[in-house]
């Protein structure tokens, strides 16, 4: 089995981002990146500035597990605490300590598809003999509630602040993903047809975690095709650092029963939750050789990376500064050359591509080079198992995959629907991706 985390070319630049790069570096199971760049320097003009790494706030900390169920994932929503994520929560809220998790707040809010369910907060805590844990419900809303609307994830926030405010703010968004189109689907108790379902924009996201009036420190999306340069750029102002997956997720989702701890943590809180997020999957990963996993017994691989947004503008720009000069782009071959991490070609959902591969492809060498040292200070961590199972394309190999996902337009006219509606995004203003065509 392999892992590898993604470093500074030059290790004299890395500016103590995660500490626990060392440690995994030298483990045994871990390779160097495949991406490596060259030792051309980039020409003085091209030479861009990179933020220091992003700062996470010392404990107290709020987080918010915001679970927007109210879809075919309900099932998986068991307040009651028998099996499923909340049994997970539980678990892992009994094996930390008593006094770290009265002073901190983890609240959980869920929606799911049920006539006799209404959405509700509740506050993890220690039973009573400080032995095991307990949710202890502190709202429950008068009506059923549009949980993909930004206005709904605002008053959660709101709640959280005023009842439990803290020096350091974490975020969880639990349901479907689909990448710069959308985060979460409500269907109103299943009433609602396809096309109605209510999700989240990734502008409407940005919007409601805004309110919070600082940036989160850490945003965790348990959610498919989340690690995407579109989604992190939009967000870029509101949180701090993402953790993410850029295929799907495993079945059953992030391990809560480990990845607590990791979030109340002091220091190197969004590495070491993706290093716990990773772990987990992959002592349990076995290649193709144990049939196909199910969410009870999985085993088909996991990937997951952590983004510092304090670095993304000053990658926009080595972005736009890389990409000068680059014409004749051949939309329809490049995106048959380019890694796919999104394999459901049968709904033609086929745009989630690799952005490292991307753009070492159209840049020129230096160019590329200036590009992926910011890249990686962006990039601070990535996982992934040499393969993965995807429920559309079964076993595919990772073996050349970077981390982050990057779209390419599906047509060369820019015809296509989507296409259009990618000039909206904050990338592809900033990036300047307007020069290549697109």
């Amino acid at each position: 089995m392999k892992s590898w985390w993604l470093h500074i070319a030059c290790l004299s630049l890395l500016l103590c981002v995660c500490g626990a790069c060392s440690d995994k570096g030298s483990s045994d199971n871990t390779e160097p990146s495949n991406m490596e760049p060259s030792n051309t320097p980039a020409p003085a003009a091209a030479q861009i500035f990179i933020p220091a790494p992003s700062v996470v706030n010392k404990l107290p900390r709020t987080i918010i597990l915001y679970m927007a169920g109210d879809n075919s994932l309900s099932f998986l929503l068991k307040p009651n605490g028998e099996s499923g994520d909340f049994a997970e929560m539980l678990a892992g809220a009994a094996q930390l300590d008593a006094y770290l998790l009265n002073q901190n707040h983890i609240l959980v809010f869920a929606d799911k598809i049920d006539d006799n369910f209404l959405p509700t907060i509740w506050r993890l805590g220690k039973s009573a003999d400080g032995k095991g844990a307990i949710l202890e419900e502190v709202k429950k809303f008068d009506t059923d509630v549009l949980s993909t609307d930004p206005a709904v994830i605002k008053e959660v926030i709101s709640f959280a602040t005023t009842n439990y405010p803290a020096n350091s703010y974490g975020f969880v968004y639990w349901s479907h993903g689909d990448g710069w189109q959308y985060i979460g689907i409500d269907q109103q108790n299943d009433t609602l047809d396809t096309k109605e379902r209510g999700k989240t924009t990734i502008s409407g996201l940005a919007e409601a975690l805004s309110s919070l009036g600082q940036k989160f420190d850490f945003l965790m999306f348990d959610a498919c095709y989340m690690l995407s340069m579109e989604v992190a750029y939009e967000l870029r102002n509101s949180t701090k650092y993402i953790i993410a997956s850029p295929t799907e997720t495993p079945g059953p989702g992030a391990p809560y029963d480990t990845i607590l701890a990791a979030m109340l943590a002091d220091d190197n809180v969004p590495v070491g939750m993706g290093q716990a997020f990773f772990d987990y999957y992959n002592q349990r990963y076995d290649g193709d050789n144990n049939g196909i996993p199910t969410n009870n017994s999985w085993h088909g691989g996991v990937t997951v990376g952590v983004v510092d947004c304090g670095v993304l503008e000053a990658l926009a720009k080595a972005t736009a500064e890389g990409l000068k000069g680059v014409t004749g782009i051949d939309n329809v071959a490049l995106r048959s050359n380019i890694f796919p991490y999104d394999r459901r070609n049968f709904v033609n959902r086929h745009y989630n591509f690799d952005m490292a591969d991307l753009m070492k492809s159209l840049m020129k060498e230096d160019a590329y080079a200036t590009w992926l040292n910011v890249y990686q200070h962006a990039l601070v961590a990535w996982h992934t198992t040499p393969k993965y199972y995807s429920s559309a394309s079964r076993w595919f190999s990772m073996e050349t995959a970077h981390g982050i996902t990057h779209y390419i337009p599906k047509t060369n006219d820019i015809s296509d629907d989507m296409d259009k509606a990618y000039h909206a995004t904050s990338w592809y203003k900033d990036a300047g991706l307007s020069q290549l065509g697109w």
